[in-house]
């Protein structure tokens, strides 16, 4: 704050005192400093040692930070690469782990029905006319870890679990006015074909008695009327349940020279609906596994415990006194077999391949000891890094009890993955 003083000046008009504060000049003499440093600064900032220091630091970072710059243009993704790679081995608690339990695309099964329209004139010779029917669409969700069934084994790095598939219909991915519970197609009758086909190697007595108990049980006739939910689910046939006990308390239907306790399958003996996967395919009997310190194979459906209690179906079983069998019956909801696989902990490059089968090293289908009775293949629910268009990759297909290759096709794009 400044003091008003006066001073008197002389004009025309005469003296009059004119005000001024010290302020002002006060500001006057700042502004004159500063011009002064001004016209000083001009000299430069070389000409300042702290100036002069603080270049020269400056251009040492510079050129420190192209340097690094340059070193990660060159090295860099090749350091990124190694780094997202010890990264895609499975691991406990693991983020990949967690994304192989939870994978981010939906899968969906499309099922669809060859319904033969003259069934009766193939039986003359005549060539099939098949009408294509579908899709049906089911939504496919995998449980790998159900009934805590993952044992990791460190001594090899290899995993061992037992998935769980379970399908839901969709009917608006469905083909249009499709209805898989109320639209009946005409297919060859599955379980009498199978029954026939398992007694071409037997002697000709046992033929002839095999063929007129096949004929004479269930439908009895080479192609039937299901539904499409029934073919894959489950419809009455009492054929395939001649191996089984009858349950206790319902009429007995199987009464006759062939009703013995003993034995309820063909040929004296063997069975071609077995217990197996897939062994009502082809009739034989896979060798007994060779079971691991922890028991993975036991049933844990079985426990009353467990959340799919009740929901675990075989392939053909008794329900309200009528044998029930379907071609995908046992493969909803129930626990399939216990596949091992090497999760790439030691070798990114074997991730996915598998070791065992159902405790087992042997599929026990094909030759023993021949290639394609050796467990092996890449299991499809985890593949290895790094793979090209040019490769190819031998896929172990359950179902098929085999592994197949597969190659590269095209490029696909689901939602923002390509």
């Amino acid at each position: 704050m400044g003091v008003t003083n006066t001073v008197t000046s002389s004009n025309s008009f005469g003296r009059m005192p004119v005000p001024y504060e010290e302020s002002d000049a006060f500001l006057g003499d700042v502004a004159k400093s500063g011009a002064d440093a001004g016209a000083d600064s001009e000299e430069g900032c070389m000409r300042s040692k702290g100036c002069f220091g603080c270049c020269v630091a400056l251009g040492v970072v510079g050129a420190l930070l192209v340097a690094l710059g340059v070193v990660v243009v060159i090295i860099g993704p090749d350091l990124l690469e190694e780094k997202i790679l010890e990264s895609m081995a499975l691991t406990p608690g693991g983020d990949r782990t967690e994304s192989w339990l939870h994978p981010p695309v939906q899968p969906y099964l499309h099922g669809y029905a060859f319904h033969v329209k003259n069934p009766e004139a193939i039986l003359r010779g005549a060539k099939p006319i098949l009408e294509e029917r579908g899709p049906y669409v089911y939504k496919a969700v995998t449980i790998k870890d159900s009934n805590n069934n993952m044992v990791w084994h460190e001594e090899d790095g290899t995993l061992t679990y037992r998935p769980r598939k379970i399908y839901t219909y969709e009917p608006g991915l469905s083909g249009p006015g499709l209805d898989p519970y109320t639209d009946v197609v005409t297919v060859p009758n599955i379980p009498l074909w199978t029954g026939l086909n398992a007694l071409k190697h037997k002697s000709d007595y046992e033929r002839d008695i095999g063929r007129e108990l096949v004929v004479g049980t269930g439908r009895g006739k080479p192609f039937v009327d299901v539904t499409f939910d029934g073919l894959l689910w489950g419809y009455d046939d009492e054929l395939p349940c001649l191996r089984l006990d009858y349950p206790a308390g319902c009429p007995s239907k199987h009464e006759g020279p062939f009703s013995s306790e003993d034995d309820h399958s063909i040929g004296f003996g063997f069975d071609p609906w077995g217990d197996g996967e897939d062994d009502q395919w082809g009739g034989k009997r896979r060798r007994r596994r060779r079971r691991s310190a922890v028991d993975i194979f036991a049933n844990p459906d079985e426990d009353p415990s467990s959340e799919f209690h009740g929901l675990s179906k075989p392939k053909a079983e008794f329900v309200n006194c009528s044998c029930e069998w379907g071609l995908f019956r046992d493969r909803n909801v129930t626990m399939r077999k216990a596949i091992r696989f090497f999760t790439g902990q030691s070798d990114l490059t074997v991730k996915g391949i598998l070791t065992e089968y159902d405790g087992s090293t042997e599929l026990g289908w094909w030759m023993k000891g021949s290639s394609c009775d050796a467990v092996g293949g890449q299991d499809s629910s985890t593949l290895p890094p790094s793979l090209t268009p040019n490769m190819t990759m031998d896929i172990f297909i359950a179902l098929m009890c085999r592994s197949i290759p597969v190659s590269f096709e095209k490029v696909y794009r689901y939602s923002t993955l390509q």
